[in-house]
């Protein structure tokens, strides 16, 4: 059974996939233009889906947090204190870590 693109975006919806639902049109046409193949568009589907989560998940924290404003590391005054270490703090704040067999490990020596 073939569903129409309202269809779709309806079921969607019922399956509460907000990412999906708001990128389905553009998905399909990539499709039908060939630039994409429908394996590609579906990764793609579900790469939006993953991302529209994630947004809405730091969305709730920041909300939760009770901060008044969204401070990122790249826009830290680093020449007001130069011997807080930017490389470092930077890395750290891109989740950056040195792994080894697919554990997360520190710079420092352990206690």
């Amino acid at each position: 059974m073939t569903m129409s693109i309202t269809e779709l975006e309806r079921s969607l919806r019922a399956l509460r996939v907000s990412g999906m639902t708001a990128t389905l049109e553009t998905r399909a046409l990539q499709v039908a233009q060939s630039q994409m193949d429908f394996i590609e568009a579906f990764s793609a589907l579900v790469q939006d889906e993953l991302d529209r989560r994630r947004s809405r998940l730091i969305d709730r924290r920041f909300a939760l947090s009770g901060l008044l404003e969204r401070k990122n590391p790249k826009d830290f005054d680093w020449p007001y204190n130069p011997k807080i270490p930017k490389r470092e703090v930077l890395e750290l704040a891109a989740l950056k870590f040195n792994s080894f067999d697919g554990t997360a490990s520190s710079r420092s020596p352990a206690s």
